[in-house]
């Protein structure tokens, strides 16, 4: 009777220790949301001088006064999630595009991005910073890149208010492969500022 008692005891023990691990696993595989929404605005850099006088915003940058930037982002695993964004502008009479000051009128843009996020590494869930890498489809008043092809290069961090909400900045630089070929002209910088929503995203008091 004590030997099968003893059994028991240790059957019971080793069924308890795999759920404890399976539990632990679960928790740490977990993703830290699901989906994650942005609205934001969004400012067009397209002077036609890369790397010149980056932060001098007038006459360079061309930006509305309302967010203009729909996002959407699914989380896969492992820090890796994949992106869709839709972007509109406008260019003005007064800002300088491509070294010219008399260039208007509207801007469409759509970029398909994969993306990695830092914070899976960093354990912890209130900065996350982010590269990303995709391709994009620029529309824009320019009778000579009208329609534009690019792969796409950035960097941004999110900062979380909470599990749900937060504040996202990035920046991307855009580099044509039609019309042309990574000219100059046709490259831009195209920066984002806004907010997100993490739909289904995991409580801080959980194991990040």
């Amino acid at each position: 009777m004590c030997m099968k008692l003893k059994h028991t005891l240790i059957l019971v023990s080793f069924i308890s220790l795999l759920s404890f691990q399976t539990f632990g696993q679960n928790i740490k595989t977990q993703k830290p949301y699901k989906f994650m929404y942005g609205l934001a605005w969004n400012a067009i850099d397209d002077d036609g001088r890369p790397f010149q006088d980056l932060l001098r915003f007038r006459p360079r940058w061309n930006m509305l006064a309302f967010p203009t930037t729909l996002s959407l982002d699914y989380y896969y695993k492992d820090g890796m999630s994949f992106e869709g964004i839709l972007n509109f502008n406008r260019y003005k009479y007064s800002n300088l595009v491509n070294n010219d000051l008399n260039r208007s009128g509207l801007l469409f843009n759509i970029d398909v991005n994969f993306k990695y996020s830092f914070s899976v590494l960093m354990e912890q869930p209130y900065v996350d910073p982010f590269v990303f890498v995709g391709l994009g489809y620029t529309r824009r008043p320019d009778p000579e890149f009208n329609n534009m092809f690019s792969p796409n290069l950035g960097i941004g961090f999110n900062f979380m208010i909470n599990e749900d909400l937060g504040i996202q900045i990035r920046t991307a630089g855009k580099f044509a492969v039609h019309p042309v070929f990574f000219s100059h002209d046709s490259n831009y910088l195209h920066h984002h500022f806004g907010v997100i929503y993490k739909m289904d995203a995991m409580p801080w008091n959980e194991d990040f």
